[in-house]
């Protein structure tokens, strides 16, 4: 059995919600709280992917040694 928690709407938001839904059945949800939780879901999958994109974008940007510079740091930390 899954635990679950609770959270809060304001009374229109969750009443405008209600109706909408009731009024769409076609879109297959049975309540407020089914909707919520995809729309949970699916926002934070798009700010995974935007976090994913943040770091890619980070390390396209990162200043990296060329290969003969590590070559060079890499003899001479030898030679010591």
């Amino acid at each position: 059995m899954a635990a679950y928690t609770t959270i809060s709407l304001p009374k229109g938001l969750h009443g405008h919600l209600t109706s909408f839904l009731e009024g769409h059945p076609e879109l297959g949800y049975g309540s407020v709280a089914e909707f919520a939780k995809e729309a949970i879901r699916l926002r934070v999958e798009e700010m995974q992917e935007e976090a994913r994109q943040v770091a890619l974008s980070k390390l396209r940007r990162a200043r990296t040694p060329d290969w003969r510079t590590r070559w060079e740091r890499y003899r001479d930390s030898a030679r010591q």
